[in-house]
């Protein structure tokens, strides 16, 4: 199935260059990812690189180089050959990156070439149990009672939990210290251990603590409620419409790539992401979606602009 798409897409492009092979994949691919293990990126990689291997007949091997909130990671795919081999799956970091340093050696939309958008996520407004707390209301009345008493946790400076919490901030007028950790799954554990009163990071990583009883969920970052979490209220519920931090997962591969490679990668994505690999995902509160490489550029360049804004206004600065 996977060649069969991806031979009909070919019909109406030109000749690939160089790096071009008529067999891709002929040799194992790696999934580079801008996080530690045990993060949001691991929980929607890691199945999809297996169901990948699978299609392809060729291992989709996982390469966590975490730190910087992902640009370690982007830079190195960015300077990796352009043949397909080296893949990352990006989220909010190496987008945003960018805008809060412009000396980057990269460039989002100068060095990569988009693939697919293959899941979203939304995130989700948690406490530790001991802040006397249940709601996204209750908190903003706590913190305006303790201006920069209390702090939240994320995985870095312009991750989606920082964005998100930002935006929280600005619409209900409070101040709460903001602590950066490098990666989702370091800073769920400080806010487990009390070490940070809350956070905001994807409903992924959240969700099994809140079911646990050792997180309490006070409201989903998102337009709607989570179907695994049907009693937590929206943020838009709780009196705040317009924060909305979905964070997202994508496909990048290095610009120069063949064309010709990129359409078999996005075929091979595609038959990946499949009806299974869709519930095992949602099990963990993963929505799994596919676009075609023009939508998800398309998608790439609202986002920038989105939270571009929110990043001048709130007064977010580079690590």
């Amino acid at each position: 199935m996977f060649r069969a798409i991806a031979a009909a897409a070919l019909l109406a492009m030109p000749v690939a260059g160089a790096y071009a092979q008529a067999d891709y994949p002929s040799k194992p691919v790696r999934v580079v990812i801008g996080f530690p293990p045990g993060g949001p990126t691991d929980i929607v990689g890691r199945p999809v690189a297996a169901r990948l291997a699978q299609v392809t007949g060729q291992s989709f091997v996982i390469e966590n180089r975490a730190g910087a909130n992902g640009i370690l990671a982007a830079d190195y795919v960015a300077k990796s050959a352009p043949d397909g081999y080296t893949i990352y799956l990006a989220t909010t970091g190496a987008l945003l990156s960018p805008i809060l340093s412009p000396k980057l050696s990269y460039d989002l939309f100068r060095d990569f070439a988009p693939v697919a958008l293959v899941a979203t996520v939304p995130a989700l407004l948690a406490a530790h149990p001991s802040l006397p707390v249940k709601s996204a209301r209750d908190l903003a009345v706590l913190a305006k009672a303790k201006p920069g008493q209390l702090a939240y946790a994320s995985s870095g400076n312009a991750s989606m939990g920082n964005l998100g919490f930002e935006s929280f901030k600005l619409a209900a007028g409070i101040n709460i210290l903001h602590v950066p950790y490098k990666g989702a799954a370091p800073a769920m554990t400080d806010l487990m251990g009390g070490h940070v009163q809350v956070s905001m990071l994807s409903l992924s990583i959240l969700q099994p603590q809140v079911q646990a009883g050792k997180l309490r969920a006070l409201a989903m970052v998102s337009s709607k409620r989570a179907a695994t979490l049907p009693d937590v209220p929206s943020m838009a519920e709780s009196g705040y419409p317009d924060v909305n931090a979905d964070n997202w997962f994508g496909v990048l591969v290095p610009i120069a790539t063949p064309r010709e490679v990129i359409v078999k990668l996005h075929a091979a994505l595609n038959t990946a992401v499949d009806a299974e690999t869709k519930q095992r995902l949602g099990a963990q509160g993963v929505d799994a979606v596919m676009t075609t490489p023009e939508n998800f550029n398309t998608f790439l360049r609202s986002e920038f602009t989105r939270w571009g804004k929110v990043i001048s206004a709130a007064g977010i600065r580079a690590d």
